[in-house]
């Protein structure tokens, strides 16, 4: 069995402007998401995540975030949307339209790669790339404990969460098989 957890990181070491670029990049991020969320949300008809082609993708016009970010924004917006659907099946008439904030973006391997470059104050770079508008930056990682007892029980995973304080990593643990209970022993606490 195979289990995901994960581990933030903390960004506290980045620099002033390093952090207020982040921060333009996410405020533009949770634009295009809300762009594309309004425009599936319109249409009714919600598209698969591989059918999000060229079309689709330049649908918002007045933004600098590469096509490939572009892409990443409308899968968020489909998964937004999925979310609240379920989250509202038994009460549709109450459902409201989700609203992304610009606070966080998930995004993978073709846009951010983790760098082993130990330094004496950090253990690794977050590199982050194909952003579009000419932004391409390294964001400064120091593990801890968490972190470097999650990498020794797993594998790290090519895909993170990035927000204006903390990056966080996802690992895949496994676990082994599944224990099959066999004799199971009922306990009553007697709370009231």
């Amino acid at each position: 069995m195979k289990l995901i957890r994960s581990s933030k990181c903390s960004l506290k070491f980045a620099t002033k402007h390093k952090l207020d670029e982040l921060k333009t990049i996410l405020t533009e991020y949770g634009k295009v998401c809300n762009i594309f969320i309004g425009y599936f949300w319109d249409n009714g008809n919600l598209p698969s995540k591989s059918e999000l082609l060229k079309d689709i993708v330049d649908l918002p016009k007045d933004t600098w975030l590469s096509a490939r970010l572009r892409k990443v924004a409308a899968r968020e917006a489909i998964d937004m949307i999925q979310a609240t659907k379920k989250r509202w099946k038994s009460k549709p008439d109450k459902m409201v339209m989700p609203v992304h904030k610009g606070k966080r973006m998930y995004v993978s391997c073709t846009i951010a790669e983790l760098q082993n470059k130990e330094t004496a104050e950090f253990d690794a770079w977050l590199h982050i790339q194909s952003i579009g508008g000419d932004h391409i930056f390294d964001l400064p990682i120091k593990f801890h404990k968490h972190f470097n007892k999650l990498a020794l029980q797993g594998k790290r995973l090519n895909s993170y969460i990035i927000t204006e304080k903390y990056i966080q990593f996802s690992f895949e643990i496994e676990t082994g098989k599944k224990k099959l209970g066999v004799n199971f022993i009922g306990i009553d606490t007697g709370i009231k």
